[in-house]
């Protein structure tokens, strides 16, 4: 029994020893674990840079030139600084200027003679202011503070606005021609209370001189 059981363990070494190398033991290779290759973190890109657009100044805005009025040539020729007192009357502007020590220091409006006839027309002239008149009265109206200047067709004055009396009341007649036209029939009609002003200050023998109406109003 123990003989065939001998025998059939020498049989089984003998067929398992044809399919096992022990020589070759130590030098079958042992799979290692390859490592799992590991993605690298790619770099992250770098944000592209925000252009910000720079703000392109505008223009300042051209200064607006402004222009200073050129004062208007005085009308007086020149004359005012000859004299201590001196009166110009500039008939293209139906304006009487006053003035003291060759500085002005009234300005007022007035109406001179009516163009359309020679007789009424206040002609171009240079002299002193005459005696003082005071109130006359002619061509149906009153006038006062009057001053002579000289004749031509008849007296030639300095005096305020025409009036006509109603019911004791002084009423006076184109006012509104004042400073704008002339509708005298020669004489230099003044505001009333600018011709009060004139004859308080007191014109006799002051230098005046009238220029010529060189255009119609």
């Amino acid at each position: 029994m123990r003989s065939k059981y001998l025998l059939f363990s020498l049989l089984v070494i003998l067929l398992v020893g044809c399919r096992f190398d022990p020589e070759n033991l130590g030098n079958s290779p042992i799979p290692s674990v390859q490592p799992t290759a590991t993605a690298s973190a790619e770099p992250s890109p770098e944000p592209s840079p925000t252009w910000t657009a720079t703000a392109t100044p505008l223009p300042s805005p051209t200064p607006t030139m402004t222009l200073t009025p050129t004062p208007s040539p005085t009308p007086t020729p020149g004359l005012e600084a000859l004299f201590k007192r001196f009166i110009l009357i500039n008939q293209d502007t139906q304006t009487m200027y006053v003035y003291e020590n060759g500085v002005k220091i009234r300005t007022i409006p007035v109406s001179t003679g009516n163009p359309d006839d020679k007789t009424t027309m206040t002609p171009a002239w240079e002299g002193e202011v005459g005696k003082y008149v005071g109130t006359f009265f002619s061509f149906g109206t009153w006038a006062d503070d009057a001053w002579y200047l000289f004749d031509h067709y008849g007296a030639i004055l300095i005096h305020g606005a025409p009036y006509v009396k109603e019911n004791g009341e002084k009423v006076y007649q184109d006012l509104d021609a004042l400073g704008v036209r002339p509708v005298s029939h020669g004489c230099i009609r003044l505001p009333p209370e600018e011709a009060k002003w004139f004859s308080d200050w007191g014109p006799e023998g002051v230098h005046i001189v009238i220029l010529p109406l060189t255009r119609r109003p």
